[in-house]
Protein backbone atom coordinates (compact mmCIF):
# COMPACT_ATOMS: atom_id res chain seq x y z
CA UNK A 1 0.00 0.00 0.00
CA UNK A 2 2.91 2.52 0.90
CA UNK A 3 4.36 1.12 -2.49
CA UNK A 4 1.51 2.80 -4.44
CA UNK A 5 1.07 5.91 -2.13
CA UNK A 6 4.59 6.91 -3.18
CA UNK A 7 4.61 5.65 -6.90
CA UNK A 8 1.29 8.21 -7.20
CA UNK A 9 2.93 10.95 -5.15
CA UNK A 10 6.09 11.89 -6.80
CA UNK A 11 4.62 12.23 -10.26
CA UNK A 12 1.96 14.56 -8.62
CA UNK A 13 4.64 16.59 -6.64
CA UNK A 14 7.41 17.15 -9.85
CA UNK A 15 3.97 18.19 -12.25
CA UNK A 16 3.00 21.16 -9.57
CA UNK A 17 6.98 21.85 -9.24
CA UNK A 18 7.04 22.27 -13.11
CA UNK A 19 3.91 24.14 -13.38
CA UNK A 20 5.08 26.53 -10.55
CA UNK A 21 8.36 27.41 -12.77
CA UNK A 22 6.42 27.59 -15.83
CA UNK A 23 4.37 30.56 -14.18
CA UNK A 24 7.49 32.04 -12.39
CA UNK A 25 9.31 32.38 -15.82
CA UNK A 26 5.78 33.63 -17.67
CA UNK A 27 5.29 36.33 -15.33
CA UNK A 28 9.49 37.74 -15.51
CA UNK A 29 8.97 37.74 -18.85
CA UNK A 30 6.09 40.01 -18.63
CA UNK A 31 7.91 42.05 -15.90
CA UNK A 32 10.48 42.48 -18.38
CA UNK A 33 8.49 43.26 -21.78
CA UNK A 34 6.66 45.91 -19.35
CA UNK A 35 10.30 47.56 -18.55
CA UNK A 36 11.28 47.62 -22.37
CA UNK A 37 7.80 49.39 -23.69
CA UNK A 38 8.22 51.94 -21.06
CA UNK A 39 12.27 52.80 -21.98
CA UNK A 40 11.15 53.04 -25.74
CA UNK A 41 8.12 54.97 -25.00
CA UNK A 42 10.16 57.91 -23.31
CA UNK A 43 12.75 58.17 -26.93
CA UNK A 44 10.88 59.95 -29.93
CA UNK A 45 11.58 57.61 -33.33
CA UNK A 46 14.04 58.96 -35.56
CA UNK A 47 11.03 58.71 -38.18
CA UNK A 48 8.71 60.94 -35.81
CA UNK A 49 10.92 63.53 -34.14
CA UNK A 50 9.02 65.34 -31.50
CA UNK A 51 7.45 68.72 -31.81
CA UNK A 52 9.82 70.55 -29.72
CA UNK A 53 13.37 69.14 -31.39
CA UNK A 54 15.10 72.28 -33.49
CA UNK A 55 16.20 71.37 -37.23
CA UNK A 56 19.33 71.64 -37.96
CA UNK A 57 20.32 74.96 -39.42
CA UNK A 58 22.06 75.11 -43.52
CA UNK A 59 23.55 77.26 -46.01
CA UNK A 60 20.91 76.66 -47.79
CA UNK A 61 17.08 76.86 -46.94
CA UNK A 62 15.12 73.28 -47.32
CA UNK A 63 12.19 74.62 -49.56
CA UNK A 64 12.17 77.07 -52.52
CA UNK A 65 12.10 80.53 -50.59
CA UNK A 66 10.87 82.76 -52.31
CA UNK A 67 7.69 80.88 -53.68
CA UNK A 68 8.52 80.37 -57.32
CA UNK A 69 8.36 83.31 -59.39
CA UNK A 70 9.41 81.52 -62.65
CA UNK A 71 8.15 79.08 -64.75
CA UNK A 72 10.01 76.68 -67.31
CA UNK A 73 9.68 77.73 -71.02
CA UNK A 74 9.41 74.77 -73.23
CA UNK A 75 11.36 74.97 -77.54
CA UNK A 76 7.93 74.34 -78.14
CA UNK A 77 6.38 77.46 -76.91
CA UNK A 78 8.75 79.68 -79.12
CA UNK A 79 6.44 80.69 -82.69
CA UNK A 80 8.99 82.03 -85.10
CA UNK A 81 5.96 84.17 -86.32
CA UNK A 82 5.62 86.31 -82.98
CA UNK A 83 8.30 88.93 -84.34
CA UNK A 84 10.46 88.86 -87.59
CA UNK A 85 13.05 90.05 -85.36
CA UNK A 86 14.09 87.81 -83.28
CA UNK A 87 16.21 85.05 -83.83
CA UNK A 88 15.55 80.98 -83.53
CA UNK A 89 15.82 80.09 -80.27
CA UNK A 90 19.06 77.99 -78.54
CA UNK A 91 17.36 74.82 -76.76
CA UNK A 92 20.07 72.69 -74.96
CA UNK A 93 19.88 70.75 -71.52
CA UNK A 94 16.34 72.58 -70.28
CA UNK A 95 18.09 76.39 -71.09
CA UNK A 96 16.70 78.69 -73.62
CA UNK A 97 18.19 81.79 -75.28
CA UNK A 98 16.29 84.29 -77.44
CA UNK A 99 17.77 87.14 -78.13
CA UNK A 100 19.39 88.41 -74.44
CA UNK A 101 16.92 86.79 -72.55
CA UNK A 102 18.17 83.39 -71.05
CA UNK A 103 15.34 80.99 -69.70
CA UNK A 104 15.97 77.65 -67.48
CA UNK A 105 13.56 75.83 -65.10
CA UNK A 106 14.41 77.79 -62.42
CA UNK A 107 16.16 81.55 -63.58
CA UNK A 108 14.66 83.92 -66.03
CA UNK A 109 17.30 87.06 -67.29
CA UNK A 110 16.93 89.66 -69.76
CA UNK A 111 19.55 91.77 -70.69
CA UNK A 112 19.12 95.18 -71.64
CA UNK A 113 21.57 97.64 -72.83
CA UNK A 114 20.42 101.56 -72.69
CA UNK A 115 21.89 104.44 -74.69
CA UNK A 116 20.65 107.79 -73.10
CA UNK A 117 20.90 111.24 -73.33
CA UNK A 118 17.60 112.70 -72.10
CA UNK A 119 17.48 111.07 -68.55
CA UNK A 120 19.93 113.28 -66.67
CA UNK A 121 20.94 115.46 -70.20
CA UNK A 122 23.79 113.95 -70.65
CA UNK A 123 25.33 110.94 -72.55
CA UNK A 124 24.73 107.21 -70.84
CA UNK A 125 25.12 104.28 -71.19
CA UNK A 126 23.77 100.92 -68.65
CA UNK A 127 23.51 97.92 -68.35
CA UNK A 128 20.74 95.80 -67.18
CA UNK A 129 19.93 92.53 -66.50
CA UNK A 130 16.76 91.61 -65.39
CA UNK A 131 16.69 89.05 -63.08
CA UNK A 132 13.68 86.47 -61.60
CA UNK A 133 14.95 83.37 -59.75
CA UNK A 134 12.73 80.46 -57.98
CA UNK A 135 15.25 80.32 -55.01
CA UNK A 136 16.95 83.11 -53.63
CA UNK A 137 20.04 80.78 -53.39
CA UNK A 138 20.19 81.34 -57.34
CA UNK A 139 21.59 84.89 -56.56
CA UNK A 140 25.23 84.03 -55.39
CA UNK A 141 28.88 85.70 -54.61
CA UNK A 142 32.07 85.12 -55.68
CA UNK A 143 35.31 85.41 -55.13
CA UNK A 144 39.43 84.92 -56.39
CA UNK A 145 40.31 82.54 -53.87
CA UNK A 146 36.86 80.61 -53.21
CA UNK A 147 37.37 81.29 -49.50
CA UNK A 148 35.87 84.90 -48.53
CA UNK A 149 38.22 84.48 -45.30
CA UNK A 150 41.27 84.78 -47.64
CA UNK A 151 39.36 86.39 -50.76
CA UNK A 152 42.57 88.28 -52.35
CA UNK A 153 42.03 90.18 -55.27
CA UNK A 154 41.81 88.80 -59.51
CA UNK A 155 40.69 89.33 -62.77
CA UNK A 156 37.33 89.83 -62.99
CA UNK A 157 36.39 87.90 -66.16
CA UNK A 158 38.15 84.68 -64.54
CA UNK A 159 36.27 84.66 -61.46
CA UNK A 160 33.37 84.76 -63.72
CA UNK A 161 34.16 82.07 -65.68
CA UNK A 162 35.48 80.28 -62.64
CA UNK A 163 31.69 80.28 -61.20
CA UNK A 164 30.08 79.42 -64.27
CA UNK A 165 28.04 82.75 -64.50
CA UNK A 166 25.83 84.22 -66.63
CA UNK A 167 25.75 87.60 -66.24
CA UNK A 168 28.08 89.00 -63.08
CA UNK A 169 28.22 92.50 -61.94
CA UNK A 170 31.00 93.88 -59.09
CA UNK A 171 30.79 92.83 -55.35
CA UNK A 172 31.72 95.41 -52.00
CA UNK A 173 35.41 94.84 -52.12
CA UNK A 174 34.69 92.41 -48.74
CA UNK A 175 35.33 95.68 -46.57
CA UNK A 176 33.59 95.04 -43.39
CA UNK A 177 30.78 93.04 -42.91
CA UNK A 178 30.73 89.99 -44.99
CA UNK A 179 27.97 87.02 -44.91
CA UNK A 180 28.23 85.40 -48.39
CA UNK A 181 25.82 82.69 -49.90
CA UNK A 182 24.43 81.76 -46.28
CA UNK A 183 28.13 82.27 -44.06
CA UNK A 184 29.27 84.89 -41.84
CA UNK A 185 32.49 85.20 -42.73
CA UNK A 186 33.75 88.87 -40.95
CA UNK A 187 31.29 90.22 -37.93
CA UNK A 188 32.71 93.63 -38.02
CA UNK A 189 30.00 96.62 -38.74
CA UNK A 190 31.72 99.52 -40.76
CA UNK A 191 30.43 103.19 -41.08
CA UNK A 192 28.83 102.14 -43.87
CA UNK A 193 25.12 101.01 -44.90
CA UNK A 194 24.31 97.59 -44.69
CA UNK A 195 22.13 95.51 -47.57
CA UNK A 196 20.71 92.53 -46.16
CA UNK A 197 19.62 89.44 -48.79
CA UNK A 198 17.37 87.35 -46.90
CA UNK A 199 16.73 83.85 -47.59
CA UNK A 200 12.84 84.72 -47.66
CA UNK A 201 13.66 86.64 -51.16
CA UNK A 202 13.38 89.89 -49.52
CA UNK A 203 16.79 92.88 -49.85
CA UNK A 204 16.91 95.08 -46.56
CA UNK A 205 18.82 98.79 -46.01
CA UNK A 206 19.97 99.86 -42.73
CA UNK A 207 22.22 102.36 -41.25
CA UNK A 208 25.13 101.09 -39.07
CA UNK A 209 23.43 102.97 -36.80
CA UNK A 210 20.72 100.69 -36.61
CA UNK A 211 22.67 97.07 -37.00
CA UNK A 212 24.35 94.69 -34.66
CA UNK A 213 25.26 91.05 -35.99
CA UNK A 214 22.74 89.50 -33.51
CA UNK A 215 20.24 91.53 -35.15
CA UNK A 216 21.38 91.08 -38.83
CA UNK A 217 21.77 87.27 -37.97
CA UNK A 218 18.50 86.84 -36.72
CA UNK A 219 16.95 88.41 -39.84
CA UNK A 220 18.17 85.05 -41.73
CA UNK A 221 20.37 86.45 -44.39
CA UNK A 222 22.08 84.93 -47.45
CA UNK A 223 23.63 87.71 -48.60
CA UNK A 224 25.07 90.75 -46.58
CA UNK A 225 27.24 93.72 -48.22
CA UNK A 226 28.58 96.87 -46.57
CA UNK A 227 29.60 99.58 -49.33
CA UNK A 228 27.34 101.31 -49.83
CA UNK A 229 25.15 103.26 -49.53
CA UNK A 230 21.95 102.81 -50.12
CA UNK A 231 19.81 104.20 -53.03
CA UNK A 232 16.14 104.23 -51.66
CA UNK A 233 14.77 105.21 -48.41
CA UNK A 234 12.25 102.83 -46.35
CA UNK A 235 9.18 104.59 -47.95
CA UNK A 236 10.51 103.24 -51.85
CA UNK A 237 11.80 107.01 -52.34
CA UNK A 238 15.09 107.86 -54.14
CA UNK A 239 17.50 109.24 -51.59
CA UNK A 240 18.98 112.97 -52.92
CA UNK A 241 21.35 113.79 -50.81
CA UNK A 242 24.11 111.85 -49.37
CA UNK A 243 26.14 113.22 -46.29
CA UNK A 244 29.58 111.57 -47.87
CA UNK A 245 30.25 114.03 -50.77
CA UNK A 246 33.12 112.51 -52.21
CA UNK A 247 31.60 109.32 -53.48
CA UNK A 248 28.36 111.40 -54.82
CA UNK A 249 30.43 112.95 -58.11
CA UNK A 250 29.78 111.29 -61.62
CA UNK A 251 31.83 108.00 -61.87
CA UNK A 252 31.31 104.69 -62.94
CA UNK A 253 28.68 102.75 -61.17
CA UNK A 254 27.84 99.55 -60.01
CA UNK A 255 24.81 98.37 -58.31
CA UNK A 256 21.98 95.43 -57.24
CA UNK A 257 17.89 96.32 -56.38
CA UNK A 258 15.16 94.41 -55.96
CA UNK A 259 11.23 94.76 -57.46
CA UNK A 260 9.84 91.76 -55.31
CA UNK A 261 11.28 89.24 -53.82
CA UNK A 262 12.43 86.58 -56.38
CA UNK A 263 12.80 89.60 -58.84
CA UNK A 264 15.68 91.73 -58.70
CA UNK A 265 18.22 93.96 -60.93
CA UNK A 266 22.05 94.10 -61.29
CA UNK A 267 22.70 97.13 -62.97
CA UNK A 268 25.94 98.97 -64.32
CA UNK A 269 26.33 102.40 -65.43
CA UNK A 270 29.74 103.32 -67.58
CA UNK A 271 31.73 106.82 -66.67
CA UNK A 272 34.87 108.99 -67.35
CA UNK A 273 34.22 108.10 -71.20
CA UNK A 274 32.96 110.77 -74.16
CA UNK A 275 29.94 108.05 -74.96
CA UNK A 276 28.73 107.74 -71.43
CA UNK A 277 29.68 110.26 -68.99
CA UNK A 278 29.05 108.44 -65.48
CA UNK A 279 26.83 108.80 -62.99
CA UNK A 280 25.95 110.88 -59.43
CA UNK A 281 24.27 108.98 -56.65
CA UNK A 282 21.63 110.54 -56.63
CA UNK A 283 21.23 110.35 -60.38
CA UNK A 284 21.95 106.39 -59.62
CA UNK A 285 18.81 106.67 -57.14
CA UNK A 286 16.47 107.98 -59.61
CA UNK A 287 17.20 105.42 -62.07
CA UNK A 288 17.50 102.28 -60.18
CA UNK A 289 13.29 103.52 -58.99
CA UNK A 290 12.99 104.40 -63.09
CA UNK A 291 13.63 100.16 -63.22
CA UNK A 292 10.70 99.64 -60.75
CA UNK A 293 12.95 98.94 -57.46
CA UNK A 294 11.80 99.59 -54.12
CA UNK A 295 15.05 98.98 -52.21
CA UNK A 296 18.23 99.35 -54.04
CA UNK A 297 22.24 99.03 -53.11
CA UNK A 298 25.64 101.14 -54.51
CA UNK A 299 28.76 98.59 -54.77
CA UNK A 300 31.80 98.88 -56.09
CA UNK A 301 32.60 100.82 -58.81
CA UNK A 302 34.67 103.63 -60.58
CA UNK A 303 37.49 100.62 -62.63
CA UNK A 304 35.50 98.10 -60.30
CA UNK A 305 32.56 98.36 -62.51
CA UNK A 306 32.07 95.27 -64.51
CA UNK A 307 29.17 93.55 -66.63
CA UNK A 308 29.73 90.16 -67.56
CA UNK A 309 26.98 88.18 -70.20
CA UNK A 310 27.83 85.04 -71.60
CA UNK A 311 32.20 84.57 -70.95
CA UNK A 312 32.18 88.72 -71.99
CA UNK A 313 32.82 91.43 -69.69
CA UNK A 314 29.79 93.35 -71.76
CA UNK A 315 30.59 97.27 -70.69
CA UNK A 316 33.49 99.43 -71.00
CA UNK A 317 35.05 99.69 -67.53
CA UNK A 318 37.32 102.65 -67.05
CA UNK A 319 40.95 102.81 -68.08
CA UNK A 320 40.20 98.89 -68.62
CA UNK A 321 39.51 98.36 -65.07
CA UNK A 322 41.10 96.92 -62.21
CA UNK A 323 41.49 93.41 -60.10
CA UNK A 324 38.27 92.94 -57.67
CA UNK A 325 37.18 91.16 -54.10
CA UNK A 326 34.29 89.19 -55.02
CA UNK A 327 31.24 89.70 -57.84
CA UNK A 328 27.57 88.96 -57.40
CA UNK A 329 25.88 86.72 -60.44
CA UNK A 330 23.75 84.15 -61.80
CA UNK A 331 25.09 80.99 -62.78
CA UNK A 332 23.98 79.04 -65.92
CA UNK A 333 21.50 76.37 -65.61
CA UNK A 334 20.62 73.06 -65.06
CA UNK A 335 24.44 71.60 -66.04
CA UNK A 336 27.30 73.31 -65.78
CA UNK A 337 27.92 72.27 -69.68
CA UNK A 338 25.31 74.62 -70.88
CA UNK A 339 27.70 77.45 -71.31
CA UNK A 340 29.89 75.26 -73.72
CA UNK A 341 26.55 74.42 -75.11
CA UNK A 342 25.24 78.30 -75.23
CA UNK A 343 28.29 79.90 -76.42
CA UNK A 344 28.71 83.63 -76.24
CA UNK A 345 25.97 84.33 -78.85
CA UNK A 346 23.19 81.93 -77.19
CA UNK A 347 23.43 79.55 -80.55
CA UNK A 348 25.56 76.45 -80.71
CA UNK A 349 28.67 76.60 -82.12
Amino acid sequence: MKRIVLKTFIPAVLLILVLIALAVVTVYALTLKDRSDVKNASIPSAAEPSASAVPLRTAVPATPSPAPTVEPILAEAYDADDSEAVQPPFWSDGVLFINDTYRSPNVSVTLTVKEDSELFNKNLIYYVADVRVSDVTLLRTGCNSGNFKRAGHGEFGSIAKKENALVAISGDYCPALIIRNGELYQRKISDNDICLLLKNGEMVTMSSQEASIKKIMAMDPWQGWQFGPALIDKKGNPIKSFPDVGITVTNPRSCIGIIEPGHYCLVVVDGRQKASRGATLPELAKLMKSLGCTQAYNLDGGASAHFYWKDTTLNRPSGGGRVVADIVYIAYEPYPESRFYCGKAGLAE
